[in-house]
């Protein structure tokens, strides 16, 4: 089949083709210039020059003038936008899935694949695309239409090189560019794709985006030709200008909890960001500019005839041929370039991009600076003047706190990773540029905080005050800082997740910390172990400034031999700078290994295909029909809705203002003076240009506002709004499709109705509300689907499905058919129609609705940039209410024939593209249509008989009792966690490891003397701290990927906090157990400690105690923080607490008065008396112990007792207090979950 006929001279573009009128003038002087279709003038004097001295001069009459005068530049100075043939024959691809619809990862699933490798799951090949042929021309543009699932984006991504290639696909036929395969040019060159996810990074403002891209794609301004330098230089603001984005240019483009630009701002982002709309050249017209979705700006060369191979690839004319060839050729070329900017400026701008994400980060950057000064000051405080034989455990920590620091680089590099997978296909950069950029920027972060660190330490701390002995300190801490930072940063390279890399940094922290000769001194390594040690950057680091210390002056040789023996440290002064050095190498090696894992590794994430899809059992005959809208709610009965009782409501607003306060200090008003009421039974759009303030109106009126000053009043039912009960009455549809993605459609929903809709309602209804919403959403051959595996429009659907199960009085929807087909779109929002028939109350924003959409509803407010009212009342059957309203406004132009109502309204207020226009909001507030509408809005606003009083109904904020919630939240949690088999197998995969590792490197190890019994406490201070910070850190991410959803459903009153923070200590609980059963026993049998089996069971319940406890801090920190990042940093300072005071690195009797008490609040001192006590506590065995050069001979209880303070009868002491401290924890996550709130809206 052919996609596209072959272009005829009829019908082929022409330079002198008519610009559509949406292009045809961005500044409007009469609302008739966009549909005045004059004779062009030809004349070429009147386009020979482009002044670009500004945007509004190089503008200066419209778009379509701009243009022309630049095509006819362009035709001067031989700069063209040639584009190749594709052509694709029998092209096919299939893929291998699992055979049971909706099938996912498990632990358990997981847990199989390791015990019995041998069995496959059953699966089944899916064709997502049958043998297809046809031709893209040059200069086209195609339209793809297919049902959902029908292959869409795969064909997509067939034709851009992008389908996966491995094991389980099949790619059939072939593709070919111009005659040549894709394997044969730089298919980059010629190819952009973009795909649907909206993946930027969220600091930026819309013009740093555009910049980068700009740059990146195109090179600098002075590097283009003479007549083209101005006009480059103004490329950034010709774009911002054209896409109506210069309103926002300055605002961040945000995320899910951080508010930025509005969705489709977003999305016009992303279409100009992601480098595939080619920036060096303008097109003439529109077809033109509409056909750049498959090419790349490259300078067109002539060439030479070349008549071989032209009757093999079919090209119509010998002039066709050489076009395609030459374009090609140049993509296969490697003389020129593939990149916009060289190797430095390329180096320089990502440099800058990073520089900027830093400081966008203010709580990130300070908590880092906060942190080295505390942990700074504390370190300095409890080593302050200590005795030297403590030097080495001083030291020691002092350089690995660096390691706990640099594990939140993984965190940091992951959520940029997304950007770059985009980026770095589309050739914006080289992979060393972004390599070294990413840690470059690491550079004076790192620098600061081990200066500030690394001074108030050394000098507190009694080390040798010489200034040439600091600087070795501090270069050696430096040095290693950035060796491990480079370290982290490769393995989230290496990484498929964030907790996989956080899995790989662990077992490489357990061998640096174990084997760096603190833990278990250098001579007590076992043979097979000892090469570690050797290649361990925490050796070297350790044994450099430990022989820096011991070879200044203040020791004498005999004074420095004997520390250093007992430290089982070789003397000499080479070893400093070896370590140096080596170090060095290590940044370099691992900075060099990050750059070709990014260039070499993708972890991008394929949406697969599905066995069945959602439109198996739809009858295509009853989609496609024609709709009138009603002219009365009771002229219509609804085809479907759900039978159970609600309260009709009457919603209105009056005078309605939202002001925000911006950095300067000075208040921004978003909305002006707004007044409307919304009837039950009626749908009413709300619609404008993006920024002109729909989604905040919209949450002002559902109570979302999370700042900013409002006034004026919301009235329900004649009450102002109760936000006591607002909730149980409404429903709020976001843009952003926040999901559970370890829950299936079906659990997502069941969730929602189990939580919101009242106790007086069966279970059967409940059930039956949502195989009703299924059925409605199309969604009920995927339900059992996982949400986190949907497409972008099933999401979209999921979105409202359960908002639409909470039974409500009013409906808001913000943007429902975002990223829906037409089809999708249309099933949707007649969906929507039908809730609202059942008396219900629907406001819905939309945007660019096709006619069949725009006229399911029955009344429309339409804002105008600024947030004024420029029109609300009926709409009418054709819209004719809407269309006679602005025919009867002089100088408004008569919409055409067959012509979109919501287009041309939009286009008629100047939506869109920044136009000057006549005021429209003045027009509707002189009106008799406005005035009538406010009549009637204040008479709703006053109690009536036929609407009941929400304030008698006795609503409680949240439907349903605490234990229904507990309940609900627990089953969910632990379902979360048995779907999350990269967090919770890994933890059973690598804490027998740890053991195994732990306990041969001890392997039946005698307490027989000093050297062996310090070394088995080190062993147990480092098995407690290092499980416990493995779940300290990873946790994090678990706890932030829900905390989205969280803050969504609180904000809907499904439930309230405490059953939300007892949920997440239930869903550790048995994966707690399991793991520190696994780990304690293979580890506490392998090293040989007490055989008695109360004392195994005490420490194993001890260790469980401990490691839940770091545990739920994390979890804490999660929720107290505003994002992961700081998060990271916060946990990593409460680690360095719980290790400095724990009583291993400096012993209880060594610490001073004035803050041994602090060791009453950590955690560590508990476990580690507790556990230490009960294995040595009463241990008779005789060992030389060594004091002020007298050795005398003493029991290990003995020894313990004095130097440890660690007594075994106090260990259930200790044991109230770990469950004292486990028991303030779940109180404080309760309460942060109750008071903190980081969502910005």
């Amino acid at each position: 089949m052919s996609l596209l006929l072959p272009e005829t001279e009829a019908n082929a573009p022409s330079d002198e083709a008519p610009v559509p009128d949406v292009y045809r003038s961005l500044n409007f002087r009469s609302l008739q210039e966009p549909y005045n279709h004059s004779s062009h003038d030809t004349m070429a004097s009147r386009y020979s020059t482009l002044d670009a001295d500004s945007l509004e001069v190089m503008l200066n009459g419209g778009l379509e003038r701009f243009y022309k005068k630049f095509n006819h530049l362009s035709r001067k100075i031989n700069l063209q936008l040639p584009t190749p043939e594709v052509r694709f024959q029998d092209l096919s691809f299939s893929v291998e899935v699992p055979a049971t619809n909706g099938s996912h990862n498990t632990v358990g699933s997981y847990l199989a694949k390791v015990f019995t490798p041998w069995k496959k799951p059953p699966a089944v090949t899916k064709h997502a695309l049958l043998p297809m042929s046809g031709i893209i021309k040059p200069g086209s543009m195609t339209l793809i239409l297919a049902n959902p699932g029908a292959g869409k984006s795969t064909f997509l991504k067939a034709l851009a090189g992008k389908l996966q290639r491995n094991s389980k696909t099949e790619i059939g036929g072939d593709i070919l560019y111009s005659g040549f395969r894709g394997e044969e040019i730089e298919l980059t060159k010629l190819v952009g794709l973009v795909d649907q996810a909206d993946n930027h990074i969220p600091t930026l403002t819309v013009r740093e985006t555009f910049k980068f891209a700009d740059l990146c794609v195109n090179g600098l301004p002075e590097d283009q030709h003479d007549d083209m330098r101005d006009i480059a230089a103004l490329r950034t603001e010709l774009f911002l200008q054209i896409l109506g984005l210069e309103g926002c240019a300055d605002t961040v483009v945000g995320n899910a909890l951080l508010r930025g630009v509005s969705g489709g701002e977003r999305k016009r982002v992303t279409r100009y960001a992601n480098g595939s709309v080619p920036l060096k050249a303008l097109p003439v017209t529109a077809e033109e500019f509409n056909a750049l979705f498959c090419q790349s700006a490259i300078y067109k060369k002539t060439m030479d005839a070349i008549a071989k191979g032209f009757n093999e690839h079919q090209f119509e004319s010998a002039e066709d041929y050489k076009k395609a060839h030459s374009v090609v050729n140049l993509a296969r070329s490697k003389d020129r370039s593939e990149f916009g900017l060289a190797f430095i400026q390329s180096t320089l701008l990502l440099l800058n991009r990073q520089k900027l994400n830093w400081l966008r980060d203010p709580p990130l950057l300070w908590g880092k600076i906060i942190e080295a000064i505390l942990v700074g000051l504390v370190l300095g405080m409890i080593y302050y003047e200590v005795d030297s034989k403590y030097y080495l455990r001083m030291i020691f920590f002092s350089i690995a706190l660096f390691q706990r620091q640099a594990w939140q680089q993984i965190t940091i590099s992951f959520q940029l990773r997304k950007v770059f997978y985009k980026q770095r296909p589309r050739n914006f950069f080289r992979t060393s540029s972004y390599a070294i950029a990413e840690t470059v920027v690491q550079v004076p972060v790192n620098l600061t905080v081990s200066f500030i660190l690394g001074t108030f330490f050394y000098f507190m701390s009694g080390l040798t005050r010489s200034f040439e002995k600091y600087i070795v300190f501090y270069l050696v801490l430096a040095c290693f800082q950035h060796a491990i930072s480079a370290y982290m940063t490769l393995l989230s390279a290496l990484s498929p997740s964030i907790t996989v890399g956080q899995a790989l940094a662990s077992i490489s922290v357990s061998f640096f910390l174990l084997f760096s000769g603190n833990i278990i001194l250098a001579d007590l390594i076992p043979d097979y172990w000892i090469w570690m040690y050797w290649f361990n950057p925490l050796a070297w680091a350790l044994r450099s400034n430990m022989l820096s210390e011991f070879s200044s002056h203040r020791y004498t040789p005999e004074q420095s031999k004997k520390l250093l023996d007992s430290f089982s440290i070789k003397q000499g002064t080479e070893y400093i700078w070896f370590g140096v050095g080596i170090l060095l190498g290590y940044y370099l090696l691992f900075t060099t290994l990050n750059a070709l894992a990014l260039h070499h590794i993708r972890y991008e994430k394929y949406s697969g295909v599905s066995v069945k899809t959602s439109v198996d059992s739809v009858k295509q005959e009853e989609v496609y029909v024609e709709v009138n809208t009603p002219g009365a709610v009771e002229a219509v009965k609804a085809a479907k809705g759900s039978g159970l009782p609600f309260t009709p409501s009457n919603l209105c607003i009056r005078d309605l203002e939202y002001f925000v306060t911006l950095p300067s200090g000075e208040e921004k008003q978003l909305l002006h003076g707004i007044t409307a009421h919304f009837e039950p039974g009626r749908m009413v759009a709300l619609m404008g240009s993006s920024g002109a303030g729909k989604t905040t109106l919209m949450d002002v009126i559902a109570g979302r506002k999370t700042g900013g000053r409002i006034v004026g009043d919301i009235i329900v039912n004649g009450e102002p709004k109760n936000p006591a009960n607002f909730s149980r009455i409404t429903a709020y549809c976001e843009q952003m499709d926040i999901h559970s993605e370890a829950a299936s459609i079906y659990e997502a929903l069941v969730f929602s109705a189990n939580l919101r809709l009242p106790p007086t309602f069966t279970k059967e209804e409940h059930l039956n509300l949502v195989n009703e919403t299924l059925d409605l959403l199309e969604l009920t051959p995927i339900a059992s689907s996982m949400v986190g595996q949907l497409s972008v429009e099933q999401k979209k659907r999921v979105t409202i499905g359960v908002e639409v199960v909470s039974n409500p009085s009013i409906l808001f929807l913000d943007e429902p058919t975002s990223g829906l087909d037409a089809r999708s779109a249309l099933i949707v929002m007649r969906g929507v129609q039908s809730i609202a028939r059942t008396g219900r109350t629907v406001l819905c924003t939309i945007h660019q609705p096709s006619i069949s959409i725009f006229e399911l509803f029955d009344g429309l407010l339409l804002l105008q940039k600024g947030g004024y009212t420029a029109y609300f009342g009926d709409l009418g059957v054709d819209s004719v209410k809407m269309l006679e309203y602005f025919a009867s406004i002089p100088g408004t132009q008569q919409i055409h024939a067959q012509y979109n109502p919501a287009t041309y309204m939009m286009e008629v207020i100047g939506a869109g593209i920044g136009r000057d226009v006549k005021d429209y909001s003045v027009e509707y507030k002189n009106s008799e249509l406005g005035k009538t509408n406010r009549d009637r809005t204040l008479q709703l606003c006053e109690v009536s008989e036929g609407f009941v009083r929400h304030s008698t109904l006795n609503y409680k904020p949240i439907a349903t009792g605490f234990w229904n919630q507990l309940g609900q939240l627990a089953k969910k949690q632990q379902l979360t966690y048995w779907r999350s088999p990269q967090y919770n197998f890994m933890r059973m995969l690598l804490f027998p490891l740890f053991a195994i590792i732990f306990g041969t490197t001890f392997y039946q190890l005698s307490a027989g003397s000093l050297k062996k019994i310090n070394s088995h406490i080190g062993l147990i201070y480092n098995s407690m701290d290092f499980i416990g910070v493995i779940n300290l850190m990873t946790v994090i991410e678990v706890t932030c990927a829900e905390r989205a959803v969280y803050y969504r459903e609180r904000m809907s009153n499904y439930y309230s906090p405490l059953p939300y923070s007892l949920s997440l200590w239930f869903a550790e609980i048995p994966y707690l157990i399991v793991v520190i059963v696994l780990f304690v026993t293979i580890e506490y049998w392998l090293v040989g400690w007490s055989d008695n089996a109360g004392d195994f069971f005490f420490f194993m319940f001890i260790f469980y105690l401990y490691t839940s406890i770091c545990t739920y801090v994390g979890q804490w920190m999660s929720a107290l923080m505003p994002n992961e990042k700081v998060a990271n940093v916060a946990v990593g300072a409460l680690s360095c607490l719980f290790n400095l005071f724990s009583g291993f690195l400096l012993p209880r009797t060594a610490m001073k008065p004035g803050y041994k008490w602090f060791q009453y609040l950590m955690p560590s001192y508990y476990s580690l008396s507790a556990l230490a006590g009960i294995q040595f506590g009463d241990d008779q065995h005789m060992i030389a112990v060594t004091t002020n050069g007298t050795t005398v001979n003493k029991t290990v209880a003995e020894y313990i007792h004095k130097t440890y303070d660690y007594h075994p009868e106090r260990k259930y002491d200790f044991m109230a207090g770990l469950l004292v401290i486990w028991v303030v924890l779940q109180v404080a996550i309760y309460l942060t979950f109750k008071f903190v709130s980081h969502l910005k809206r």
